[in-house]
């Protein structure tokens, strides 16, 4: 087995950068993990409840997780009352346990994806760690540089947005990611009881990550481990150490897997052949579907602000691969899943963050290593304090806005609805200090001390995500449940009510109205398995008409559709359609009433 030989730059080298002695002295590794503890409650945590529900994804997998935990069936998922096979339970068993402590809100319902974003970090800091000791370098700084590892894959952007968001993508990031870091602790560790256990401990991450989202709890690592122990020529390994944590894995599911099987027969036939090789091949005609190259322009960019260092960092690489098994596993954790994802037709921005705790890895051990060694690209003194100075300037205009009283609002309310002035102060903080932790970083005469300032330099921007996403510029499709309780009233007294897929799961989570019937394109509510009482609620088009005559006869019809394409008016001016009391247009959607019958 290869073991690295030593870094370059460790800790006591000491070089000059524009006359400014620079060293990787041994910062405090507690200082280190504190960092990296304060930006996971402050990005991950403070505010994951103050944004309402995004349509249709979170309200759609949080609705299912409020039905299980109201009717106690852990086995068997239902959404709205249909059956839904897209994906195992796990995440929603999570969800609905957290539902159950904390109550059916956005915060119980993200917190899953939240501490998944911590786990994903923590994990590959403990690698890096690890990769760290092997090349040579002492205890506390080993574990400085792996809480660094961390604080950068907590601190960007895309990882951020995912860890905020109720969709399973966060957590299979992270056991994808914890599966891998501790298999590489286990085949970086002598045969015997230590090796085996870290591999068990690998097999139990793999089952969990299949029991979120399938077969990519097994493709990821696959494609990461197998190359670099290629790489490190351990023929027999590649072959000889997946097997345990495959066979752990199947243990540690298969009482599951059995279970769900006896419960739900379909299950396992609409799960692996749809949602495995028809959405990888990308013949689901609700998947999306993005060219080869989509992830080689995205990634870099989910990676902000760190991807500004990457060039700097990028010219150590190839230097630390030839000398570090733990640069050669991040470069395979990073290459091998980028191959796999861009070979997939279908794609999302999500599915590509297990990339972005390896790239911190490489990102931090490059830099590290550059500072060590007195390489910048800032030339002279001034160039240092460029960006602080551009971030305090924005922030002063956001301040600016905020003062601005009614001359500013015209221009505030383009992005917010509500408090846009004391929104637009927030965003002149948050700046504010993303300038000044610039500048403090800048002024660092320590590699890992700047690190560690550059870290917690956009942890406030990103924090205030949440509180900052304008509103005003996005569909109210998307976050239809404040309307929907405005109008709760007036759907609440319509026995009836149809809807279309995407404000079937906001009244589903926002009114808790599971009786609705589908028109238009009914998407995953249509699950292939025609069970004739979920097939009654799907409503083909041309019987939309006698289907609101019929419920007129019971009392008043509400339809509740989105404007965003032309399935409302369409309808609306079918032959047979009685004429509507009432249509109440909002950003995105429209509620439209029908009067009872007389």
């Amino acid at each position: 087995m290869h073991r690295g030989r030593e870094l370059e730059g460790l800790p006591g080298s000491m070089t000059r950068r524009g006359g400014i002695p620079y060293r990787t002295g041994a910062m405090s590794s507690r200082r280190a993990v504190l960092a990296v503890v304060v930006a996971f409650l402050l990005v991950n945590i403070a505010f994951l409840g103050v944004r309402p529900v995004l349509s249709p994804d979170e309200a759609r997998y949080g609705s299912i997780a409020v039905q299980m935990a109201e009717s106690g069936d852990w086995l068997s998922m239902r959404m709205s009352g249909f059956r839904f096979y897209e994906k195992p339970a796990l995440v929603y068993w999570m969800m609905a346990a957290s539902v159950d402590l904390l109550g059916a809100n956005a915060f119980a319902i993200r917190l899953p994806a939240a501490l998944c974003g911590g786990i994903a970090a923590a994990a590959m800091g403990i690698a890096a760690r690890r990769g760290a000791r092997l090349a040579g370098v002492a205890p506390a700084d080993a574990t400085a540089t792996g809480a660094l590892v961390a604080l950068c894959s907590l601190t960007m952007v895309l990882p951020t947005v995912g860890s905020s968001v109720a969709i399973l993508d966060q957590p299979i990031a992270a056991f994808v990611t914890l599966s891998t870091a501790l298999f590489f602790l286990g085949a970086t560790e002598p045969p015997g009881r230590r090796r085996f256990g870290w591999l068990v401990a690998a097999g139990v991450a793999a089952g969990l990550g299949f029991m979120t989202k399938g077969l990519l709890a097994f493709a990821f690592p696959a494609v990461t481990v197998v190359p670099w122990l290629l790489w490190e020529r351990r023929w027999r390994d590649a072959i000889v150490l997946p097997l345990v944590p495959i066979a752990v894995a199947a243990v540690f599911f298969a009482p599951w897997a059995i279970a769900v099987h006896r419960a739900e027969p379909g299950f396992w036939e609409r799960f692996i052949i749809h949602e495995h090789f028809r959405r990888f091949a990308g013949s689901e005609a609700s998947q999306p579907k993005g060219s080869w190259a989509l992830y080689l322009w995205l990634v870099p960019l989910g990676c902000f602000p760190w991807i500004m260092m990457a060039p700097q960092a990028a010219r150590r690489w190839p230097s630390l691969a030839r000398t570090s098994t733990g640069i050669r596993f991040a470069a395979c954790a990073v290459i091998g899943p980028l191959v796999f994802l861009s070979l997939s037709r279908g794609k999302l921005p999500t599915y590509s963050l297990p990339l972005y705790p390896p790239i911190a890895w490489l990102l931090i051990a490059g830099l590290e290593s550059a500072f060590a060694a007195g390489s910048s690209r800032e030339g002279r003194p001034y160039g240092r304090f460029l960006a602080g100075g551009i971030l305090l300037a924005l922030g002063a205009v956001a301040f600016t806005l905020a003062l601005g009283g009614e001359r500013s609002r015209p221009w505030l309310e383009r992005a917010w609805l509500s408090e846009p002035h004391g929104r637009a102060a927030l965003l002149g903080v948050a700046l504010v200090a993303w300038g000044l932790m610039d500048w403090q970083a800048r002024r660092a005469t320590d590699g890992r001390r700047r690190l560690l300032w550059m870290g917690l330099a956009p942890v406030l921007p990103l924090a205030s995500f949440s509180l900052l996403l304008p509103h005003a510029a996005v569909s109210e499709v998307h976050f239809p449940g404040e309307m929907l309780e405005r109008e709760r009233v007036v759907i609440d007294s319509a026995p009836t009510l149809l809807c279309d897929y995407r404000m079937a799961h906001a009244c589903a989570w926002t009114l808790g109205r599971t009786d609705f019937s589908l028109v238009g394109d009914a998407r995953e509510f249509d699950n292939g398995l025609g069970i004739p009482e979920e097939q009654a609620r799907i409503v083909p088009d041309a019987e939309v008409a006698a289907r609101i005559t019929a419920g007129r006869v019971i009392g008043q019809v509400a339809m509740a559709m989105s404007t965003q394409g032309p399935d409302l008016d369409r309808l609306l001016s079918m032959p047979g359609m009685p004429p509507p009391t009432r249509r109440i247009d909002h950003r995105g959607w429209s509620l439209v009433l029908f009067e009872a019958a007389r």
